[in-house]
């Protein structure tokens, strides 16, 4: 699941709610907090003092609760407390139901209210606004449509989509016009993050990554009342939900809602706090943020303006050719069209355009036009946009050239500093003799598998760890890898290490590269496999020729993991059937399906750096082919 590091539309929304219920509480003092916070001191009537701790770009909190803090206020804190020292608060608004609130106060003797504006949507800010020009700014910044400096006029976020007011129309839109997952869709292109699609489709029971397009219609409507369920499910004001992992307490969420898609996860603790910002407070601060180095930001530009790219090349070849079909419509009720033209101008001779239906196209003829004059201008039309087609086209070339330069930058640095160094994995006490072989990996049962990974080294697997009493295991694909089980000392190999060992092969073959749900394999003991065809026949290299029964195993399904296994007291970084991780001391730190080959370098990168193991590493361990990673298991 997403890992929340920041403010939702749906947070600052609770945040919202907890400040409007105190009424009207007056400015006490800013101070300075460690970490680049602020605090904002209120003063609520018969309450006391609260506390409004504010880290922009990330998380606010209504607390009484607050940690060390420095006296001497700095720049910022100093001239909030001279802008608005003792000044009541007017009014509070979320615009658009963005991520930033807008906090009014009234000072005798001014024509208009003093604004405080926090914004938390990355990179945030606070902002001091006095008779609508900016007084005081934390981080002084411009944009092509946006300057924030002391003195210029204050001018809000480009307006959005808001979140909270989505209706079932524009859902489904958007999910129609997607070409990623729905989970992808809804937390991009309708700006409700990461955490609060995964909430929302997990309300709806819905797939989070099935393509958006499919069932748009049905889905959209779903998700709009699972939105409307959430957001009445918060008190007002709201109650917090904090959740922690049942072992070693690591934090994984905080909602100002009862979230459902962690009610099923056994591993996952609630703990209730009586207000939204009390578990806030303590679950921001604890979420450490590694920032994206110069080359992963220009890399999301460059995504982001793929993206867009994208869009236009789809709508210019949309245009294109319904210009192409009105014009071959035009021509083709040629007769008709020609007598509705005359009309017009017997009608009327100053007659104007008008449309006509054609077939199934709607076209806007010229009366003062022939007919083929007509048809003849929209292919003109039609090849104008082919020409700023080709012309997006070639620029969406240059962004993934840009793209791939930047990847291979990327690997090369990576590389070269894995070279140096055996990463920062702890020693290993003894290696085994299965690493020498080109793939392995341990069942649920500990029992060692080894595979081969191309036509020689299929051949040397077997020839050199292939055993009487061990079992030999091949998918039923053209081209799949050799793979052996080895038999336990004193015992049969068992029943799930054959299904697993079964799992791996069909996911190691051309199989997962084709994007298949499922593939068979079958298991055959070791004598029935030999180099010895039929008379005369010629075994190529990589082959064997099997003898007597086969044992099919059937429909098993193409999915793997990546994590950490135990054997012999070693840990072992392998690529298994997630089931081969359910022992003591195991861990699986991703979920591996097939998916689209362009993302497979980047994958590759997060990989690696998430094992803390070498890029050739991992590229050894992962089957060919495209990749999509999840933090949970598909059902």
């Amino acid at each position: 699941m997403a890992q929340k590091d920041r403010f939702s539309s749906v947070d600052t929304l609770a945040l919202f709610l907890e400040i409007r219920a105190t009424g009207h509480p007056r400015f006490d003092k800013a101070s300075d907090l460690p970490g680049g916070r602020f605090l904002i001191s209120l003063r609520v009537q018969g309450e006391g003092r609260k506390n409004l701790v504010v880290e922009p770009g990330k998380f606010a909190a209504f607390t009484s609760t607050i940690g060390e803090h420095s006296q001497t206020p700095g720049p910022m804190a100093s001239e909030l407390r001279r802008l608005l020292s003792g000044a009541p608060l007017a009014t509070l608004t979320q615009p658009g139901g963005e991520r930033y609130l807008e906090l009014e106060f009234t000072r005798a003797g001014d024509e208009t209210p003093r604004l405080l504006v926090m914004e938390l949507f990355s990179p945030g800010n606070v902002i001091a606004v006095r008779e609508g020009l900016i007084a005081a700014v934390a981080s002084p910044r411009t944009w092509a449509h946006r300057t924030l400096k002391v003195g210029e006029p204050y001018v809000r976020p480009p307006a959005r989509q808001n979140p909270l007011k989505l209706t079932a129309f524009e859902v489904a839109e958007a999910l129609s016009r997607s070409r990623t997952s729905r989970v992808t869709t809804l937390a991009a292109r309708l700006s409700l993050g990461g955490p609060i699609a995964e909430e929302l489709l997990a309300r709806a029971g819905i797939d989070a990554d099935a393509p958006a397009p499919d069932d748009a219609k049905a889905t959209a409507e779903k998700i709009i009342s699972a939105m409307a369920e959430l957001v009445s499910e918060m008190g007002d004001p709201p109650r917090g939900y904090l959740y922690s992992r049942t072992e070693g307490g690591e934090l994984v969420d905080v909602e100002p809602f009862p979230s459902r898609k962690w009610a099923s996860d056994p591993s996952v603790t609630l703990t209730e706090f009586p207000t939204f910002s009390e578990a806030a407070y303590r679950f921001f601060p604890a979420v450490i943020v590694v920032p994206p180095s110069p080359k992963d930001e220009e890399r999301a530009r460059l995504m982001r303006l793929r993206a867009q790219q994208s869009k236009v090349i789809e709508q210019l070849d949309l245009e294109m050719r319904e210009k192409r079909d009105r014009a071959d419509a035009t021509l083709t009720y040629y007769v008709e069209v020609e007598e509705a033209l005359a009309k017009a101008l017997k009608e009327d001779p100053d007659s104007d355009l008008f449309e006509m239906d054609l077939g199934e196209s709607r076209v806007t003829v010229d009366p003062h036009r022939s007919v083929r004059e007509n048809a003849q201008a929209l292919y003109e039309e039609a090849k104008g946009l082919l020409s700023k087609l080709d012309g997006a086209r070639r620029a969406i070339s240059e962004t993934d050239a840009t793209l791939s330069k930047i990847d291979k930058a990327t690997a090369a640095t990576i590389q070269k500093a894995e070279s140096r160094s055996e990463h920062a994995r702890p020693p290993r006490g003894r290696h085994f003799w299965f690493e020498k072989a080109p793939r392995y990996f341990v069942t649920s049962e500990d029992t060692v598998v080894v595979g081969g990974r191309d036509a020689r080294t299929n051949d040397w697997v077997v020839k050199h760890y292939l055993k009487a009493s061990d079992i030999y295991i091949h998918a039923d694909v053209h081209g799949a890898p050799s793979v052996i089980v080895k038999t336990p000392a004193n015992c049969a190999v068992g029943e799930t290490s054959l299904k697993e060992a079964g799992e791996w092969a069909v996911c190691y073959s051309k199989a997962w590269r084709a994007g298949l749900a499922s593939a068979d394999a079958f298991w055959v003991h070791a004598d029935q496999v030999t180099k010895a065809g039929a008379s005369g026949e010629f075994v190529p290299a990589g082959s064997w020729v099997i003898h007597g029964n086969k044992n099919l195993m059937r429909d098993l399904p193409m999915e793997l993991a990546i994590g950490e296994v135990v054997h012999e007291r070693e840990r072992l970084v392998v690529v298994a059937p997630p089931s081969a991780f359910l022992r003591e001391g195991c861990m699986i730190t991703m979920y591996l399906y097939p998916g689209e080959e362009r993302e497979r370098k980047a994958i590759e990168r997060d990989l690696a750096r998430e094992m803390n193991v070498s890029l050739d590493t991992i590229q050894g361990l992962l089957p060919g082919g495209g990749l999509t990673v999840s933090g949970s298991r598909r059902t």
